[in-house]
């Protein structure tokens, strides 16, 4: 594996994991150089997407048995965070599958869904989420529309306020009330198949960052086959691993994104230096603190995802310590990604703010804002002051 220097980034070394470099590769050679055109257009990345399935990503997470590749959710992380440092929609779209591929192995102890899992990895399908809803203020943990089981086959029609690129998906993993008369809480988790829904548009997706992720909104109408439906409430998947996958490999895009940034610093600062021999630019001081603070963000990011292998071990992953320190992962990170990408423009100056340098930071900011929102950090940090009241200690 090469360590050579890619426009101020340090590929990952040997010690990296196979699956770290893999993404690392596919990054710098294919999305890389497409990122820039996924951007202006608010494309999927397909080049990216593409490459990820040749290389076996989206069955990444899952058993071998099934003809999975049985990766830790520590080198998922890794490798969306090498592929967020080239392109952070490519990265995404890697972290959204890889959550819900997450939850198919950990949760889709039935055959059919067993049997699903080995279409995903062996028919490399992707997978896409419609859990957010248009009118429940972004609380994935109630639903207003309803899984109907007096038709033949079952139906569901629900308003999702977004799916990522939902047209491009093969699945859709999906919650709804349990029936008609089901409180907002009592939730399935269902799987629909390419072929058995519809998308319809309700919302467009002329963003300022992350525009490759082609999160519209859309009216999803399908029919649902019963064994495809998990057999434990929708609560248990979330609460039980998906939920803290999802903050770990979310967070991994956001540190990735930091890391973009401060490498673009980085690389001003070299040249800078390489013009005058013998003295140390001004800004070298600024690129040291930012370094400081992009350690502090991976130390973060690998602490929490070894504690998740170590909580799970003893089935505590709902300690109410570890879900707000997740949530803290979530909101230090991606202000972090923010906070780098504005300090490295100040170290850039005009040649940063430029669209046309190489030490351009255009994208890197905008898509870098999108984590402040992706959830919303008012809300996590909401979350965790109604728990510390409820606490003995911080």
């Amino acid at each position: 594996m090469t360590t050579d220097l890619n426009d101020g980034l340090l590929a990952p070394g040997e010690a990296a994991g196979a699956w770290e470099q893999g993404a690392w590769r596919i990054g710098a050679a294919v999305a890389a150089p497409a990122a820039d055109d996924v951007d202006r257009q608010a494309r999927f990345p397909v080049e990216a997407v593409d490459a990820l399935r040749d290389e076996g990503f989206l069955g990444a997470l899952l058993p071998k048995s099934v003809g999975g590749g049985e990766a830790g959710l520590l080198e998922l992380v890794g490798a969306v965070r090498a592929l967020a440092a080239h392109c952070a929609s490519s990265a995404l779209v890697l972290a959204m599958h890889s959550i819900e591929a997450f939850n198919l192995a950990r949760h889709g102890t039935t055959e059919a869904l067993t049997d699903l899992q080995r279409e995903v990895a062996e028919g490399r399908l992707l997978i896409a989420n419609a859990n957010s809803e248009v009118g429940i203020g972004g609380d994935v943990g109630r639903s207003i529309c309803a899984l109907d089981r007096s038709t033949t086959p079952w139906t569901v029609e629900k308003q999702a306020l977004a799916i990522s690129y939902g047209e491009h998906a093969d699945l859709i993993f999906a919650t709804a009330r349990a029936h008609a008369d089901a409180v907002e809480t009592d939730q399935v988790f269902m799987i629909l198949r390419r072929g058995a829904f519809s998308l319809e548009a309700i919302s467009g997706w002329d963003t300022l960052g992350l525009r490759g992720t082609c999160s519209k909104g859309y009216r999803i109408t399908a029919d649902v086959d019963p064994a495809l439906i998990f057999p434990m409430p929708f609560a248990t998947v979330a609460n039980d691993g998906g939920g803290q996958a999802r903050q770990l490999l979310l967070s991994a895009v956001w540190v990735g994104l930091a890391e973009a940034a401060a490498a673009r610093a980085h690389a001003f600062v070299r040249a800078a230096a390489r013009k005058s021999i013998g003295t140390m630019p001004p800004s070298a001081m600024r690129l040291a603190e930012i370094a400081g603070e992009l350690q502090e963000a991976r130390s973060l990011l690998v602490a929490q995802t070894l504690r998740f292998d170590w909580l799970d071990a003893q089935s505590d992953l709902e300690n109410a310590g570890y879900v707000m320190a997740l949530r803290n992962l979530k909101v230090s990170t991606s202000t972090l990604a923010v906070q780098t990408a504005t300090a490295a423009l100040g170290i850039c100056g005009i040649v940063g703010y430029r669209r046309d340098s190489e030490y351009s930071l255009d994208r890197v900011i905008r898509d870098s804002h999108g984590g402040l929102i992706m959830v919303s950090n008012d809300r996590q940090l909401g979350d965790n002051a109604l728990l510390l009241l409820a606490r003995r200690q911080v």
